[in-house]
């Protein structure tokens, strides 16, 4: 199956585009495999009382699993509505902060973590300024963790029927597929060539979300691509995909496959 392509990244707008849909996003984003938090803890000997960085922290999916963990969390975040929903959601860890700012402007002021996170952001952080300054918080021997749910593509008939209405309403979103594997591997080469970090570990994991029509039709107007589109052509995209899931007997399958990228500063 095809994967969804989009035009070349305006970083900045792109990401602002997620702050206008915070409570689509934390109704119908996926949160993560409990077996990748359960990595990260273990893989970083985080003591009960270290301290958390998260980098673009949405409305604390990725947050609240720490969280619930008692880590103490400091949680950048450029939008300020989906920090609204953020702290909503935490409203019972008070040992978890917010600051709205993008990380390559915020000042450390020079305090240091144990851990750097970053769920499904970090490419948003310029690429100059990414492994430098997440090294520069860390604490000697700190570590960060990187971890993003891809998506492999639907298999099957429904997959097909799918790439079929994406080329006649949105032929734009569509591109050959890149193996997976392939973008790990660019990815972790990538961190691995890093001076400022070294042990690099990456993991993944495989696993599926069940979406009813109207949830996965909010899942789409989730994604900076989707809401490229014009009103109308989002529509029209829309029903043909709500109308392939209903005779498919009104549910999908997404699969997901969540990527870890785990390292140490040097």
């Amino acid at each position: 199956m095809s994967e969804r392509a989009s035009k070349p990244i305006d970083w900045k707008k792109d990401s602002q585009s997620f702050d206008g849909v915070a409570k689509l996003y934390e109704t119908y984003r996926p949160s993560y495999p409990a077996e990748l938090i359960d990595d990260i803890v273990n893989l970083s000997g985080i003591q009960a009382d270290g301290e958390i960085l998260e980098v673009g922290s949405g409305t604390g999916k990725a947050t609240r699993l720490f969280a619930q963990r008692g880590f103490s969390m400091l949680c950048l975040e450029p939008g300020q509505n989906l920090i609204d929903v953020a702290k909503t959601q935490l409203n019972d860890y008070p040992q978890v902060q917010f600051e709205c700012s993008r990380f390559e402007e915020w000042e450390a002021n020079q305090r240091k973590f144990d851990l750097l996170i970053s769920a499904q952001a970090f490419h948003w952080v310029p690429q100059e300024v990414r492994f430098v300054k997440a090294a520069s918080i860390l604490k000697p021997q700190g570590h960060m963790a990187l971890f993003w749910n891809m998506y492999p593509g639907m298999n099957g008939a429904i997959g097909h029927e799918l790439d079929e209405i994406y080329r006649k309403h949105a032929p734009e979103l569509v591109k050959e597929k890149v193996p997976l594997e392939k973008i790990i591997q660019e990815r972790a080469a990538s961190l691995a060539a890093e001076r400022e970090f070294e042990k690099v570990i990456v993991r993944t994991y495989s696993w599926a979300q069940h979406y009813e029509t109207g949830a996965y039709l909010g899942l789409l107007n989730t994604y900076s691509d989707h809401l490229r589109l014009s009103e109308q052509r989002r529509q029209m995209l829309f029903a043909a995909i709500a109308d392939l899931i209903e005779q498919h007997g009104g549910q999908i399958e997404r699969p997901y496959l969540a990527a870890l990228y785990f390292a140490r500063r040097k």
